[in-house]
């Protein structure tokens, strides 16, 4: 490699040529990378003054744009403005100036913000004055439905309202509202229009009454009556209630017209119209559709025929007796200025008819009704008679019962049946007493054709204080046999005999007389019964409880089955009721219940037994379930003493 030579002169200058070929190389490629370089820099500087000058120029352009915007924008608030100050001139204008009442209203609050001298007048406030009431003070109406009315004006989602406003008077006047949303002074208030329809209502209303109405009675004419049993034969048809429609004639009343006049008449059919509204509830009716006569309409009897028929017999009986009473009219004498009091006596022929919405129709059955009612004064006046010639002897035949069930204790016709209670090994623990009516003439009668109609003519006072003493006396009976003097008996007790202030003197006479261990008697109560007074309930309870007695909650499930109640009630037992063991084998509702019920009764330390068990796989599920004891048809059916003491002592030996 050559090296670079130097003069031997002072300074030591090198060779030009030799650093040119030394580096040349180098040199030409550096000087052509500078040169790349700087064109690339002017190429991209001239690229950014390009982009640079069209977005300026874009900017411009924009703010020409926007600059002519805001003009017009500008322009537009003006015009609006103007627009906005001339029509809130020209609404006070109006406002002020208009002949009906008006009032601006703050939506949220009900403030009166403003009122027209029309309103002012109208209201009779001074205008200052109602600039500082609210609308609640004028609006009779409760302050929740005012200010739901406020809020569907604000969002019109109804602007028409019918409202009672009572003046500075005191008068209370119906107005017409028209109420919408505007803008005043920058916020919004509700623009009322008031219209005072006080006379036109009253006006409809009469006019409703005329069309509707009997002038004389105030009572529903044919028309109304027709409309209301229309609706009362779908509603029965719906909820399979019964309902009764009557008939009713005043006896003699043409005699009455013809001997004192019309005027007379007219005050004995205002009276009968006072009478029927004094009989029937609320919900029923009472119409007259002509002359003297009536159609009272009885909606939502059982929903059992025979049981609607008795509550519409006791109803029309009641009907009968008040029409009955005598009549104290005022009759005018010669001298215009004195009047006569005139004591009348009228008796009523009524046909009742009953409906379930299934079979006739309105007219149908208003010309049922009327036969029945012919049929009753034929019967000799003041009676009552039913269209259907079955029910009319189902009543008969209910009067001879009754009059027979009187009778039936005197004459010893009541026997007691046993039912055995087992143990989950099915060993006899005792039994449920049955009530059984042995007629002379009639056979056995079945108890749910007597025992309601014990319950409701108070005769279960006696039968069921024989039952209870039969029971004691059989338990007495009983502590001689060794094999029987362990057997509790189960004795039904009714709500009108529960619910006798004496019940528990009567139960501890009845133990003391027969000298019994209280343990062995067990005493059956439904839910409705101790629920109807609770408090009294428990006390009775209680008191019996003390002294030995067990008490059993039967047909547990079907009322009202409350943990409050089973909480306080101091129970021993809880009877299933069959309608839940029937089908317990097979429908997975029923068993949920019943395993709900046992441990309900297993959390309070409460006994168990089923009714009405009738196959062994009933049994099985209950004995699986945890049930302790049973009673059915699969151990016995009710029997007479004797039956039920050898199948004790089969089981036993």
């Amino acid at each position: 490699m050559q090296r670079l030579q130097y003069l031997d002169q002072p300074n030591r200058e090198f060779r030009l040529r030799d650093v040119a070929r030394k580096y040349a190389l180098e040199l030409i490629v550096g000087g052509l990378l500078l040169l790349l370089g700087g064109v690339a820099a002017l190429l991209y500087l001239g690229g950014m003054n390009r982009r640079l000058r069209r977005n300026q120029l874009q900017r411009e352009r924009m703010a020409r744009v926007l600059a002519r915007s805001n003009e017009r924008l500008e322009r537009k608030v003006e015009i609006r403005t103007s627009e906005l100050r001339q029509s809130e001139s020209r609404f006070r204008s109006m406002f002020e100036r208009h002949s009906s009442p008006m009032l601006l209203i703050e939506p949220d609050s009900g403030q009166i913000v403003s009122a027209n001298p029309a309103a002012s007048r109208f209201y009779g406030y001074a205008i200052d004055r109602m600039r500082q009431m609210n609308i609640g003070q004028i609006n009779q109406q409760s302050p929740a439905e005012i200010a739901e009315e406020r809020r569907q004006a604000l969002i019109e989602e109804r602007n028409y309202f019918v409202f009672p406003h009572r003046l500075a008077s005191g008068e209370v006047r119906t107005v017409e509202i028209y109420s919408s949303p505007v803008e005043m002074g920058g916020s919004r208030v509700l623009f009322s229009i008031v219209h005072d329809v006080t006379e036109r209502k009253q006006m409809e209303q009469q006019m409703h009454d005329l069309a509707f109405f009997d002038p004389l009675t105030a009572l529903p004419n044919r028309r109304l009556l027709q409309d209301r049993l229309g609706r009362a034969l779908a509603a029965a048809a719906r909820t399979r209630h019964h309902g009764a429609l009557m008939f009713l004639d005043l006896d003699q009343f043409k005699t009455l017209n013809d001997l004192h006049g019309h005027d007379i008449g007219d005050q004995l059919l205002v009276e009968v119209a006072h009478r029927l509204l004094g009989c029937i509830r609320e919900g029923d009716s009472a119409a007259r559709i002509g002359g003297d006569e009536f159609v009272v309409m009885l909606e939502r009897l059982s929903e059992n025929r025979d049981e609607a028929t008795l509550e519409a017999e006791t109803v029309a009986e009641k009907i009968r007796t008040g029409l009955a009473e005598p009549y104290l009219l005022q009759r005018e004498m010669a001298d215009a200025n004195q009047r006569e009091a005139l004591t009348h006596h009228c008796s009523s022929s009524i046909g009742v008819t009953l409906f379930d919405g299934r079979e006739r129709g309105v007219e149908e059955l208003l010309q049922s009704a009327d036969i029945a009612m012919y049929r009753a004064k034929e019967a000799g006046r003041n009676v009552v008679r039913f269209f259907d010639p079955v029910m009319q002897e189902s009543i008969e035949r209910r009067a001879a019962l009754e009059s027979e069930l009187r009778d039936a204790l005197e004459h010893g016709e009541f026997n007691l049946f046993y039912q055995v209670q087992v143990d989950a090994g099915r060993k006899v623990l005792g039994a449920e007493v049955l009530l059984r009516w042995q007629h002379p003439q009639r056979g056995m009668v079945a108890p749910g054709e007597f025992i309601p109609l014990a319950e409701e003519t108070g005769l279960i006072l006696q039968i069921g204080a024989w039952v209870l003493d039969e029971a004691c006396a059989q338990i007495a009976r009983w502590q001689y046999f060794g094999v029987l003097r362990d057997l509790t008996l189960a004795v039904n007790v009714s709500a009108r005999q529960f619910t006798r202030p004496d019940f528990v003197d009567q139960v501890k006479a009845t133990l003391q007389r027969h000298a019994i261990n209280p343990l062995l008697l067990k005493l059956e109560l439904t839910e409705s019964v101790v629920l109807d007074d609770i408090d009294a309930s428990i006390d009775k309870m209680k008191a019996l409880k003390e002294i030995g007695v067990h008490f059993a909650m039967d047909d547990f499930g079907t009322g009202y089955s409350s943990l409050a109640y089973l909480k306080r009630l101091p129970l021993d037992q809880l009877k299933i009721d069959q309608s839940f063991v029937r089908e317990i084998d097979t429908d997975r509702a029923d068993r949920v219940m019943v395993m709900t019920m046992i441990d309900l009764g297993m959390n309070f330390e409460l006994d168990i037994i089923a009714e009405g068990v009738e196959t062994e796989a009933q049994f099985d599920c209950l004995y699986r379930y945890g049930c302790a004891s049973f009673q059915g048809y699969l151990f016995s059916r009710p029997v007479p003493l004797d039956e039920f003491e050898k199948l004790v002592f089969a089981r036993l030996f």
